[in-house]
């Protein structure tokens, strides 16, 4: 019997079979199925990208082009909200030909909503309320979106992709 413990006990504290217990498992890669070899409940979690999902840039309406806003967006297919953040550029500022503490200004847009074939963006570019800037915005059959800033002074805008 102390013959059987003792072999038991070289058995298990031998340093073979401690490295069989302690030995990282092999291994083995297995590649990312594509979604469409997915299980359906899975694939069907995958979010595809909206419209809206990417970069923009608000430039006033006038044949010059003056940025107003440049915006980053995430939207969902099919999602009639949006979420972003938004640049003030300096055509932004009331009086554009005057730099102004908005300039540069980089935070969270308070609102992006997909309402009755159009886009509303409203975003404050200060701590004052009544500095809320918000778009009123139409598709245009270009991929881009036209319209109006009801800030102060009102504009028309175009925003579009920025070129690449």
């Amino acid at each position: 019997m102390r013959i059987a413990l003792a072999a038991l006990a070289l058995l298990v504290l031998s340093p073979a079979a401690l490295a069989a217990e302690t030995a990282p498992p092999p291994n083995i890669a297995s590649p990312t199925p594509a979604e469409d070899e997915l299980p359906p409940g899975v694939a069907n979690d995958v979010a595809v990208p909206g419209e809206l999902d990417g970069s923009w840039r608000i430039v006033l309406d006038d044949g010059g082009d003056m940025p107003l806003v440049a915006l980053d967006i995430t939207h969902g297919a099919d999602e009639p909200r949006a979420a972003g953040v938004f640049t003030a550029l300096p055509g932004l500022c009331p009086d554009p030909a005057t730099a102004c503490d908005w300039d540069g200004v980089t935070a969270e847009i308070t609102d992006i909503v997909l309402v009755d074939g159009g886009l509303i963006i409203s975003f404050n570019p200060s701590a004052d309320v009544a500095d809320e800037q918000v778009f009123h915005l139409k598709p245009v059959g270009d991929g881009s979106w036209r319209g109006t800033l009801e800030g102060q002074p009102p504009r028309r805008v175009l925003m579009r992709r920025p070129p690449e």
